[in-house]
């Protein structure tokens, strides 16, 4: 994640959050200083969704990639055309 912050005349991208709040310079003791530390961490807290379940049959029937050709023998039903 990047964070784009601006302080004063200077805007600076971050990666990290430490570098971030560095450069913020808000105290911890400030609620507007708890409140910036508990937004950055609710961006930490999200899960990625789970991969969806594949329906191998249908994706070897009407697939196209690498994944709907047969494990055992990948050249199977290739054509070369020159």
């Amino acid at each position: 994640m990047v964070y784009i912050c601006k302080s004063g005349y200077t805007s600076k991208s971050f990666t990290d959050t430490k570098q971030l709040l560095a450069f913020i310079q808000w105290p911890k003791s400030t609620p507007t200083g708890t409140a910036i530390r508990e937004w950055l961490a609710s961006f930490d807290k999200k899960q990625d969704a789970p991969a969806p379940k594949l329906d191998m049959a249908k994706v070897q029937r009407e697939g196209f990639g690498p994944e709907a050709h047969d494990p055992e023998d990948p050249t199977a039903n290739v054509k070369m055309v020159t």
